[in-house]
């Protein structure tokens, strides 16, 4: 492999993150602040992570569990399962958009937050915005596909990632969402 297409790519991902950055700064400042405070009121994250981005929202989910760097209290997380036997119920029932619907449904409740990590905006992704919208959750998007999308069915807050394809954005939505951990971390125990 040569030198130049391992520079090209480090660029290519520094770039995003500084981009993305750039845009969405105040924002992840605000969602951690306000992610904080349903923690400490009691209230759940739900993070519905869609395709390559499912092990990204299981990573973070496990972080918000454990811990990304400091010794503290679990925070109540759970990343939505890829189950194939659900998949394939709903497959052959022509109801494949319900997928992260009914998981919602049995493990969100009202007033929880939602975080969606997303790429495409599938019909089984908005299926789950409107759920959580009708369950009376937060609800973050993180895409680095079309934001218009979600704005169109009223996400509540979207940050989109600048990022030239869907690998870079899955490594800058891993980065996103290991800071938004640190950044809630600080906030609820005053890591540095």
């Amino acid at each position: 492999m040569s030198e130049s297409r391992i520079f090209t790519a480090y660029q290519q991902h520094s770039e995003t993150l500084e981009q993305s950055l750039a845009l969405n700064s105040d924002c992840l400042e605000q969602y951690a602040l306000s992610l904080s405070e349903a923690f400490a009121s009691g209230k759940r994250l739900v993070i519905v992570g869609s395709g390559r981005l499912t092990q990204v929202a299981n990573i973070i989910s496990n972080a918000f569990l454990y811990q990304i760097g400091e010794e503290r209290p679990s925070l109540p997380v759970v990343s939505l399962n890829h189950d194939v036997g659900l998949a394939t119920t709903l497959a052959q029932a022509e109801a494949f958009e319900q997928y992260f619907s009914c998981q919602l449904q049995a493990q969100a409740s009202a007033e929880d937050c939602v975080l969606f990590l997303d790429c495409n905006a599938g019909a089984e992704m908005i299926a789950a915005l409107h759920t959580a919208t009708e369950m009376g959750c937060s609800i973050m998007v993180i895409t680095c596909g079309d934001e218009h999308a979600w704005k169109k069915e009223n996400a509540n807050s979207v940050m989109s990632l600048a990022a030239p394809n869907h690998a870079r954005g899955a490594e800058a939505m891993l980065f996103f969402c290991q800071l938004l951990c640190q950044l809630v971390e600080s906030e609820l125990f005053g890591f540095e």
